[in-house]
């Protein structure tokens, strides 16, 4: 493991500052509540999944998104790549931090400053295999090999700790599932629902609620019935980064 670095002190001191700002944040008005931003300048995690290419810093593409890792309060501090498969030495997963990494046509191309030259040179996570595969605050700010069930430590979350979460309303009412999530910014700006199970059909997207550290499917809207029933659905084919075949 490496040593804590200047960049891994920030991105501490940015959690514990930041989560205790977003704690006392006030909800925002879904009346006041608008698509236009993130039609504009928003991106989807999972169009990102399903559609983004790595690309290495030779620019060849070299693999694809597994995961993107966030600080509670919603800042984006890395991502997880599956890489490897095109050098023929198997899987390697590779966690790189969020500020070295370059994106290009939108989001069709990620640029990583990582090759198959020195894909050995970054320490694999842990010393050990009986070590707890934990990544930490600290961590997201140093390139290192990873595991692909890596758990996320207190304060941060991966993507797919979220979506597919069951979503609650504030009074209690089960609303549905997180189906998405709407990036803007180098943050969170918004949480793409499902709302099947409240008898909706179709997509709404809600402001990001700070989410504390959670250890069930389960994120809750700071909103009541009365409140979501006023909100259009989310229209994915007007969001101008989305990648398509």
């Amino acid at each position: 493991m490496k040593r804590l670095t200047t960049g891994a002190a920030s991105t501490i001191a940015l959690v514990i500052a930041t989560q205790s700002v977003a704690q006392n944040q006030e909800v925002q008005l879904l009346s006041d509540w608008r698509y236009d931003a993130l039609y504009t300048a928003g991106w989807s995690v999972d169009n990102m999944f399903d559609r983004t290419e790595i690309i290495d810093a030779n620019g060849d593409e070299i693999g694809d998104i597994e995961n993107i890792i966030f600080s509670n309060d919603g800042h984006v501090l890395g991502i997880i790549a599956q890489v490897g498969g095109f050098w023929d030495i198997g899987d390697t997963h590779v966690h790189i931090p969020w500020d070295v990494v370059t994106l290009q046509d939108g989001i069709a191309q990620m640029i990583i400053p990582v090759t198959q030259d020195t894909i050995d040179e970054y320490d694999v996570f842990g010393d050990g295999w009986f070590d707890d595969q934990v990544i930490s605050a600290a961590d997201t700010a140093v390139t290192q090999a990873v595991n692909d069930d890596l758990v996320a430590g207190a304060g941060i979350f991966k993507a797919t700790d979220l979506i597919g979460d069951y979503v609650y309303l504030s009074d209690g009412a089960r609303y549905g599932y997180v189906a998405d999530i709407i990036v803007q910014d180098g943050a969170i700006s918004a949480m793409v629902t499902d709302a099947g199970a409240s008898g909706r059909s179709g997509f709404y997207a809600y402001p990001y609620a700070y989410r504390a550290d959670m250890y069930g499917p389960r994120y809750e809207l700071p909103y009541e019935t009365n409140d979501v029933d006023t909100i259009e659905a989310f229209d994915y084919t007007q969001l101008q980064s989305r990648v398509t075949d």
